[in-house]
């Protein structure tokens, strides 16, 4: 991506995002001691979004990521609080925001609630809240909606995992009402390596990044 100019880019996202060292104080990390060497993740440089950051010439600004955490909720740890909502700059508000969150709403299947729009108990309302506060809280900061991939086994031994399109269609929908920018990982129908069908290995966090790579250039080159 030469001739780009240097992002400051924040995450904000759940256990996938994580790595330890490099979340806010008191967050709950999966990256970390065994987890993060059996699925071969050997340093930040490994994640999916420091290689997305790397791959655009960017820096970190915040890493708002808590493992197990879900869009949905009333609590501190939901992606729609205002806590997260308001804890994606440093100094400055980052130039990018890229929101990777939804995985846990789907797999506790999380109600949708498409006809209520404020209710945070749904992944619908809770999505747009999100939105919506990080568009007050950061107005000249660039917000990308990356939809939720679904994960294949490492060892091959693979079952067929149904993808739930609902949540994504709320994630597409979201974004273009919010006017915020849609990276839509998912319909290229790819799928990500992992132990446990959730969280990337090593590979894995690769794919996810490519994906992301592909779907940012043209994002952040057409809005500059």
């Amino acid at each position: 991506m030469d001739n780009m100019p240097k992002y400051k880019i924040s995450i904000i996202g759940d256990s996938i995002s994580t790595y330890v060292g490099f979340n806010p104080y008191g967050y709950p990390v999966y990256y970390k001691d065994d987890r993060a060497y059996d699925n071969e993740i050997n340093s930040v440089n490994d994640t999916w979004w420091k290689q997305v950051i790397d791959g655009i010439g960017g820096e970190l600004c915040i890493n708002n990521s808590y493992s197990g955490s879900l869009v949905a909720g009333v609590f501190e740890s939901s992606a729609c609080s205002k806590e997260r909502c308001s804890n994606l700059h440093g100094e400055s508000a980052p130039d990018v925001i890229l929101i990777y969150m939804g995985t846990n709403d789907r797999g506790y299947e999380i109600k949708i609630g498409l006809n209520e729009q404020e209710n945070t108990m749904g992944f619908y309302g809770a999505y747009r809240v999100m939105l919506q506060q990080l568009k007050n809280n950061y107005p000249t900061t660039k917000i990308v909606c990356g939809t939720l991939l679904m994960g294949y086994k490492k060892d091959g031994n693979d079952r067929c995992v149904r993808a739930d399109s609902r949540y994504n269609d709320v994630i597409r929908l979201a974004a273009k009402e919010a006017g915020c920018l849609l990276a839509d990982l998912a319909q290229s129908g790819d799928r990500y390596e992992t132990l446990d069908y959730c969280h990337p290995t090593n590979k894995g966090h690769k794919e996810i990044a490519n994906l992301w790579l592909a779907a940012l250039k043209p994002l952040l080159t057409k809005q500059d």
